[in-house]
Formats: C-alpha cells, structure tokens, sequence
C-alpha cells in the first residue's frame, strides 16, 4: 500500500520473484510462470549475464489523489528494465529503463536505474519487473517516494561528480607538475589515475548519460575489469620507481616483478571471462597495496619520503576493505525517510572514495618530500662540481703562466720574429675562455642561463659575445654553454652525485630527461644511464 507517512518514504518491496537463467521468457507467457513468494522482502537472486528476472506485487493508493512514487534498484547497472501493468487485456508496458535503452525512451535519467509508479486515487493494481543485463549476483528493490528519489539521486550525484573532478584534477595535476620530478614515475601514476576515473565514469553510467552510448553489460564489465586491473598494474610501477632511490634491497626487484605479472594475469582472465574470474582481479586491488606496504616499510628509514608512501598505502588499504566488505555483505536497508541513511547504507562508494582521496593527497605529499630531496641532493653536488671546476681552472691557469714563461726566456725573440702578434693575443683569448667557463660553471643548474646572462655577466653585447665565441674556441654561445652542462652532468654521474639520470639532468639546467639524454648520446657516444651503470659497476668491483 502506497502512502506518504514521514517515516515510510522508502522500503524495501514486497515482491514475489521469477528467475528466468534463458531470458527467453516474455510478458506474453510470465503470467504462466510460478512465481517464488519465498522470501518476499530481500535480495533475490539473478542467474547469469544473460538470465532475467522478474518481479510480481500488487500496490494500492487509499489516498484520495494521485500519488507518485519510484520502485528503484540499489544496484547500479542494468542493460533493460521494463515495468508492466496486469490489465484484463493483459500486460501492458509501463515504463523502461536501462543502459541498452535509448535516452528518448528512457523514464528516468538518475544515477540508480528507477522506474516511475503513478496511481491514481483509490486505485489498486498489480504490476511486473522484468530487469536483465547486470553484473551483480542478487538484486534488492526498494519503494521510494518520488521526492524522496529526487533528494537521493541529488545527492549520489553529487558524491560522484566531486570525486570525478577530484581525480581529473589530479590527472591535469599529475601531466603539468609530476612529469618534472621523474618522467616514469609521472607516467604510472597519471595511468593509475586515469583508470580510476574510468572505472567511476563507466560503472555509474556516464558514458549512457552523456553520450548515449548503448553498451551491454556483456562489454561494459569487461571494460571495467581492464580498468581495474590497469590501475592495480600502473598502482604496483608507480610505488616502484618511488622506493627505487638509494640501494635496492634483496630481492626487492624480483618482488614487484611477481606482484606485476600475478596482477596482469588476473586481470587478462576477468576481462575474458568477467562473470567467472572478476574476484580475483578485484582481489588483487586489494592485496597488491598490503605487499607495497610491507615493501615501503622496508625503506621507510632510508628514505625521507616513504613514510609518506605508507600512509597513502594505509588509506588505501582501509578504504577500499570497507568497500570490499560491504560488497561481499551488503546491509539490509530498513524502512526510512532518511536520505543520508539510504546512503550510508552503500557505505561502500564513500570508502572507496576516501580511499582515492586519502591516498592522492599524501602521494602528493611524498611526491613534494621526494622533490626537496632531490633538489637538495642537487644543490650539493653543484657545489662540489663547483669547486673542482675552480681548482683545475687555477692549477690549469697557473701551468700555463709557468709554460709562458719558459717560453719568454728561452725563445722570446725567436717566437716573437715568427709570430709575434698571435703570442701578445693568446694571454687575453685565454683568459676570455677560462672567465666564460667560470661564469657557465656558476650558472649550470640555472635553466633561465643562456646567452644574454653570459654576455652580460662578461661585459659585452651577446653579438660581440659571439664573435669572439666563434674566434676564440670556434663555437657559438649557446653550443658553449650546452656543452658545458653535458660535461657538468657527466661528472655527476661519474662521480656518483646522483642514483638517477633524472636528478643529474635536472641539476645541470635540463628540463626535459628524454632531450638532456639525446644531447649526451651525441656527444659523448653513449647513453647517460650507460654510464651510471659503468660507474656502478666499478664501485662494486672495487
């Protein structure tokens, strides 16, 4: 019986129930069936991603105008719904709804798939459910008054959009900022990132809503499933690349191999067979960030930002075994008038979402720890590189004074007959070229240092700058100082200043890893990361 109480705007309904595991069943032959009346309020059971399931119930308005309710699912995805009135003429078709429904025909656009109920005054009928086309193992239907259904939906849309924007903020967030600290670390996470987004945008029916896409449940959960597995994948690569600063551990390497291809099987075989094989793949989303906690704790004393991991590893791992356990054992929804009661009682959609926020925000925080770090570790070795390049500059300076000198007395007159003007001009071009080095050295880690800061910090226009550039060392400026930076960097790594070609390219005034890497290929014949490991494996033979 349909009323408007405050304290009975929503219940669960009181439904005898038909499984049909063919779907062949219609509305021309469901009155023939033997319906279940066992039990009549509860989750019923749905056999199979092409079986259906049907609903029967009676419903009466006492009141003497016309009341408008809602019979709705708290599941989310279904392809087809279809509501039928029972008429001496037979069943008549109602409304419809689903994924596989054109939004024209549509009866309702929210989130949850819902049907509208409409009586008239005094009137009492029986109707039909047939829904088909879901993911879920039982579906529960609830009696919503249409009020009620619309303060509901308004809020669960409002939860999704927030989180939606929420992680394509930190996508932007993530392609702007991240790519600048180390290139693969930015590229894991802004994928990981991505299919969080996409796992939300598909499983609550953006992609229908928005572009009016009719994608059957048969596609669209192994859709989800990739998604879920690629983010539990680039999950695993991007926790990998931020505990691989310093040494690596024993057996560390081996580890996040294992723990990639377990994840990249399980989700190859949910997405060929979803119905049969998701668990696992969802599985896995839950395991893999326990074996990167226990993989941080490991560092967690060595290493400034791990701490940091730890925790966003934590706020995973608790969101999302809420999520879990309130998916395995949903809670049975009472009779309410409460919107915030009908939505805690999916307490799972807010732990995944605090899961994803708690998560990305001390990511970030790590991220900004890593990135001090770095630059810290940077600013060291510049200095040092700084006063070695001081040092040989003098002994430099001074061996050739001495040599000059030598040459003055024992040839003076002979050299200056010969080529006199060339020997009163080499002092002064000397001179030029060890200033201009002095000036480049002091100035590489800066990535606004270029040609006009040169000839400024020499005294000169930067036309007169490159004049004597291409006199003296037969070069321009610019040439100059990039060569300059390669030499810097190749020190770095040599010398072991930095564990990554990342920091060392940084370091030198290069903001673009890949472009610094094609540079010291060139000019030194071989890849910078092929002399960081020629370095290593020197330090470890000696």
């Amino acid at each position: 019986m349909l009323d408007d109480l405050p304290k009975g705007q929503l219940r669960p309904l009181h439904t005898a129930h038909f499984s049909d595991p063919s779907g062949m069943v219609t509305a021309n032959t469901i009155a023939m069936q033997t319906f279940d009346h066992q039990p009549c309020v509860g989750r019923f059971p749905i056999q199979g991603s092409h079986g259906a399931l049907w609903f029967r119930f009676s419903l009466e308005n006492p009141h003497d105008r016309r009341v408008d309710w809602v019979l709705a699912f708290m599941e989310t995805i279904f392809d087809r719904m279809a509501l039928y009135e029972s008429t001496n003429a037979g069943l008549i078709l109602r409304a419809q709804n689903g994924r596989m429904v054109p939004l024209a025909e549509r009866s309702d656009l929210s989130v949850k798939t819902a049907l509208p109920v409409t009586l008239k005054a005094k009137q009492s009928a029986e109707f039909y459910i047939r829904i088909s086309g879901t993911f879920a193992k039982r579906a529960l239907p609830v009696l919503v008054s249409d009020g009620m259904f619309d303060r509901w939906m308004a809020s669960f849309r409002t939860v999704l959009l927030v989180l939606l924007a929420f992680m394509a903020l930190l996508i932007a967030l993530s392609l702007i900022v991240f790519r600048h600290v180390v290139a693969q670390f930015y590229k894991y996470y802004t994928l990981y990132l991505c299919s969080a987004f996409l796992f939300i945008f598909i499983t609550y029916g953006f992609m229908h809503r928005l572009f009016d896409l009719q994608i059957p449940v048969t596609l669209s959960i192994p859709l989800i499933e990739l998604v879920t597995g690629m983010s539990v994948i680039a999950n695993i690569q991007y926790c990998r690349v931020m505990l691989s600063s310093g040494l690596r551990l024993r057996g560390e390497g081996l580890g996040f191999g294992i723990l990639t291809a377990i994840a990249v099987f399980f989700c190859a075989i949910a997405v060929l067979a979803p119905w049969q094989f998701a668990m696992p793949n969802h599985l896995m989303l839950f395991v893999s960030p326990i074996v990167l906690l226990l993989f941080s704790l490991r560092r967690v004393r060595s290493l400034g930002h791990v701490p940091a991991v730890c925790a966003s590893l934590v706020c995973l791992i608790g969101g999302l075994a809420i999520s879990n356990y309130y998916f395995l054992s949903p809670p049975t929804v009472q009779e309410t008038s409460s919107v915030r009661e009908v939505m805690f009682t999916r307490f799972g959609t807010f732990s995944y979402a605090f899961a994803l926020v708690g998560e990305a925000i001390f990511m970030m925080l790590a991220i900004s720890i890593m990135l001090k770090a770095m630059r810290a570790r940077s600013q060291l070795a510049l200095e040092e590189i700084q006063k070695l390049r001081l040092s040989l500059a003098a002994i430099k300076t001074e061996m050739a004074e001495a040599e000059e000198a030598a040459r003055a007395v024992h040839g003076f007159s002979e050299e200056r007959s010969k080529d006199g003007l060339w020997e009163e001009l080499r002092p002064v071009e000397d001179r030029f070229e060890e200033q201009a080095r002095k000036i480049t050295f002091e100035h590489v880690g800066k990535r606004d240092f270029g040609t006009q800061v040169l000839a400024t910090e020499l005294g000169m226009s930067e036309r007169t700058l490159g004049r004597r550039m291409k006199e003296v060392l037969d070069t321009t400026p610019a040439a100059f100082i990039r060569q300059s930076r390669l030499t810097v960097a190749r020190d770095l790594l040599q010398l072991r200043h930095h564990n990554t070609v990342a920091e060392a390219a940084y370091a030198t005034g290069f903001s673009s890893v890949s472009h610094f890497a094609k540079l010291y290929r060139t000019e030194f014949g071989e890849a910078p990361s092929q002399t960081l490991k020629a370095t290593r494996q020197n330090k470890a033979a000696s």
